[in-house]
């Protein structure tokens, strides 16, 4: 079982508007950097967050790509419905596969 973590943001920092794992209209967020106020990296003078997205679902070929707060498009409410709903039978027909081959043993 993995260890609950736990991540302090200082007060001084904006809170990140999305998640680690939430799903996007550019693909699933898999990493969140704060850039501090006057970075050159950083698009903002009071500091700004990049996410990380994975925007392939290829197994094989995981293509990552950095976006920042402003440019995540958030799924509207029935896509994220539709996407998740689609997983959820995938794994169950994966589950059923194994449950039979289990049961051939």
């Amino acid at each position: 079982m993995e260890a609950l973590k736990v991540v302090t943001i200082p007060n001084y920092w904006t809170s990140p508007k999305y998640s680690l794992g939430q799903r996007i209209k550019q693909g699933i967020i898999v990493g969140i950097q704060y850039r501090l106020p006057n970075n050159l990296l950083a698009q903002s003078r009071d500091g700004s967050w990049q996410y990380t997205v994975q925007v392939s679902s290829n197994s094989k070929d995981k293509e990552v790509e950095d976006l920042q707060e402003h440019e995540v498009q958030p799924l509207p409410t029935q896509e994220l419905h539709r996407l998740l709903t689609a997983e959820i039978e995938a794994y169950q027909r994966k589950i059923t596969v194994l449950m039979q081959e289990l049961a051939e043993i």
